[in-house]
């Protein structure tokens, strides 16, 4: 397949660390998870990086670039954001993904529209549902 998917976590009353912590601790799920090949967005880099410079603030690093590279990946993720978006207990979690320019924000919405909006983003660049 080869889908390249940006992939920004939200949550509600979260800090710059908090949401720093969270693309962090999600990149670490998508290692168990076959077929998806996880790195920070490049589309979030503010420009060159300076040579003996030791990391970006947390500002910076706010999106994941995830890459499905076989037919169960896409799967793999959505199930794994579906997951991630459960666990919420007070605050209010949002999951943006965009492709290529292409973006939906999920929020709010109930486990059938999720999927049924998912689909429908995903269809839109030939991706199959998950």
């Amino acid at each position: 397949m080869g889908t390249s998917i940006d992939v920004t976590l939200h949550e509600r009353g979260a800090d710059a660390a908090r949401v720093d912590l969270l693309h962090r601790q999600f990149r670490q799920e998508l290692r168990h998870v076959d077929a998806v090949d996880v790195v920070p967005s490049s589309g979030q880099l503010p420009g060159p990086v300076e040579p003996g410079a030791r990391g970006l603030d947390p500002e910076t690093m706010n999106a994941l670039a995830v890459a499905v590279i076989g037919s169960g990946g896409l799967a793999g993720l959505i199930s794994s954001l579906r997951a991630w978006l459960g666990r919420a207990s007070e605050e209010t979690r949002s999951v943006r993904l965009e492709i290529s320019g292409d973006v939906i924000e999920l929020s709010g919405a109930s486990s059938v529209e999720q999927e049924d909006l998912l689909r429908i983003f995903l269809a839109r660049h030939g991706a199959p549902p998950p």
